[in-house]
This record gives structure tokens, sequence and C-alpha cells, in this order.
């Protein structure tokens, strides 16, 4: 009930201390103040009521001169009664963020889904393997990458099942969307690139290797007998 508080310091600030009529209306509001803070036994459904006002410390003062109850003071009664919630100026709620919102519900869609999920059996799970992870796909993108663009959290939030809503939407087939076959195609070429100097390198030492047996053969037919390519012309 900070509130309260703030009230009583800005009308001490609009104080005219040159009127005493003023003083005394402070003076009243002071009390009150001291007895909302103090002494009322508030309900939760009194302190919402209340505190939804711009001036709560005011329409408590309205409330405190028609009550006409001895030994209690019935705030939501009163409030009705003197037609509050026409006369005085509502607080204003504090403006909701759409985005943080819309990621809240898409993770109670998400674990809503998930919690369907405990009742299938292992067959079952397997059989909707694609349809889960493109309910896991389709949380992680929008909860974490996707940028939406004014407006659109709003449109989505009209929604109870969002993340449903887009899943149902996203596509089945990677390749209905991406170019698959150039992709593929590159993939192949690479591994081509990569294969190409490892087959260079096996020719080149098998032919080494016959190099060298042809050499040993050769000394080993004649020990004075040189290879035909050492030979003195």
């Amino acid at each position: 009930m900070e509130r309260l508080d703030d009230c009583l310091k800005v009308h001490a600030d609009l104080l005219d201390s040159q009127d005493i009529g003023s003083i005394y209306e402070l003076q009243d509001l002071a009390q009150l103040h001291y007895y909302l803070k103090v002494e009322h036994p508030f309900t939760p459904a009194e302190v919402e009521a209340l505190l939804s006002f711009q001036d709560p410390l005011e329409v408590a003062r309205w409330c405190k001169e028609e009550n006409t109850h001895t030994h209690s003071f019935p705030i939501c009664e009163l409030l009705e009664k003197i037609g509050a919630y026409h006369k005085f100026d509502r607080f204003p709620p504090a403006q909701a963020d759409p985005k943080a919102e819309l990621i809240k519900r898409l993770g109670q869609n998400y674990f809503a889904y998930m919690e369907k999920l405990d009742s299938l059996s292992t067959g079952a799970l397997v059989a909707n393997a694609r349809e889960i992870a493109t309910v896991q796909e389709v949380y992680t993108y929008l909860a974490e990458h996707y940028t939406f663009q004014p407006g659109e959290a709003e449109l989505l939030l009209r929604l109870d099942d969002p993340l449903g809503y887009i899943s149902g939407r996203w596509p089945q087939n990677v390749y209905d969307t991406f170019p698959v076959e150039d992709k593929v195609a590159e993939d192949i070429w690479e591994l081509s690139q990569e294969a190409e100097p490892l087959q260079l390198q096996a020719s080149g030492s098998v032919k080494d290797r016959l190099q060298k047996a042809i050499e040993q053969s050769s000394r080993m037919g004649d020990p004075d007998k040189k290879p035909h390519h050492e030979k003195e012309r």
C-alpha cells in the first residue's frame, strides 16, 4: 500500500498553507491514511479495488464520508455506493509486453502438448515422431530466433494455441522450401575435392614401391649388375 503514502505526499505538496480549510482537509487525510495503513483489516478484494484508482486515498475519503456502518468500513460496498468506478480516474495498468505474453503462451502450449505424449505407447510415439519433432522445432524457432514484427505477437495472442497453429502450417519436407538438390550436389562435389589429393598421394606411393621392387629384383639376380638406368655410358 505504498501508493497511499505517495498520495498523501502529493496532497501535502498541493496544500495551500494560507487556507485553513485545506489544512484541516489534509489533517483528515492524514488520519485516514494512518487508519488504512495501521488499523483497517484489508481483504485482498479491497486492496485490489482501491489500488485500481489513480488516487486511492481520495477515493477512500469519499467512502468514509458515505459510510453508515458503526463498526466496519466495507470498502468494496462503499465504492459501489458512491459510484467510484465512474467518478474517479482509474490507475493505468502496466502495459504488458505482447512478445513476452506470447512466449509464455507458447511455453504453455508446448508443455501441454508434451503432457499428452505421456499417455502414448512407444509405437504411437514412433508413429508421431515427425509431428513431435515439428512441434519442438517450431517452439524453439518462435521462442528464440524469430523476429516478431509490430502487431504479429498480438495477432497470435488471439489464439488459444498459437504453437499448434504454426506447427500445423510448418513445411513437412525440407525440400519443399529449401534448394536441397543444389546442396546435395555441392556436398558431393566437396567430397570429390577432398578425395582427389588422397588419390594422387596413393598413386605416387604405389609408383615408388614398384620402382624399389624393380631395383631390388635386379640386384638379387646379379649382385654386380647395376640397374639399367645406372649403367655406365
